[in-house]
């Protein structure tokens, strides 16, 4: 039995939720663009590379974000459907969740305004989540994000954990490179690459766990 004393810190797109959510808000951005189909696959090939770690993780957000002009309508759009694109597996764990939340973080390369209406439903506390955080024009245009925030670049989640400096035993559950990256952390860390949404080979290589559900990742808590 694990003792007390750990950390369970959650990625969130293609995790908790089970697509890449700005891959979504694309497909919203882009709705009546004649050019749709192209754009879309360019975007999501980018979310690929910086996921699997071709690319620099910022050079992939970076360049999905250029491809596209986000407004604050589009964003309140994308919040009423990630709602409903919860994984399975966590809607079916969720009084776990709630009960274990203090205990329970999200580290994530998305964004901090849409994550946060998710985060609620399992009682995870504002304050325990981390994301990107967008940059707005005075008529709610995004013109960028905070580039002084860890989480616009690679090795973001590392540089956030070493700064709360937790103590104990860190469970690090997620599906991409930039997940994978906190075992440079250097203390007590499991990496369990999360799989129940997409499985990337480049990610599985690099983790002490593989979880094809969230049940997986209790039952490693509970009994590892």
């Amino acid at each position: 039995m694990r003792e007390n004393n750990w950390i369970l810190i959650l990625d969130f797109d293609s995790t908790i939720i089970k697509s890449e959510s700005l891959d979504l808000l694309s497909g919203i951005v882009l709705d009546k663009d004649k050019d749709k189909v192209a754009k879309l696959q360019k975007i999501k090939r980018l979310t690929e590379q910086g996921m699997n770690g071709i690319i620099p993780f910022q050079d992939s957000l970076d360049q999905r974000l250029q491809s596209i002009a986000i407004t604050k309508e589009d964003i309140q759009l994308l919040n009423e459907i990630l709602v409903d694109l919860i994984t399975p597996s966590f809607i079916q764990n969720r009084k776990w969740l709630m009960k274990n939340s203090d205990r329970v973080y999200i580290f994530s390369g998305g964004f901090k305004e849409t994550i946060l209406p998710v985060a609620e439903i399992f009682k995870i506390k504002s304050n325990h989540v981390f994301a990107n955080t967008f940059i707005y024009s005075d008529i709610g245009e995004v013109t960028g994000i905070c580039k002084k925030n860890p989480f616009s670049r690679s090795g973001g989640k590392v540089e956030k954990a070493r700064e709360l400096n937790f103590n104990g035993e860190i469970i690090m559950v997620g599906d991409g490179n930039t997940d994978a990256e906190m075992k440079n952390l250097n203390q007590n860390v499991n990496f369990i690459a999360f799989t129940e949404n997409i499985y990337r080979d480049s990610v599985v290589k690099k983790a002490d766990v593989v979880a094809e559900s969230f049940n997986d990742v209790i039952n490693f808590i509970q009994h590892a």
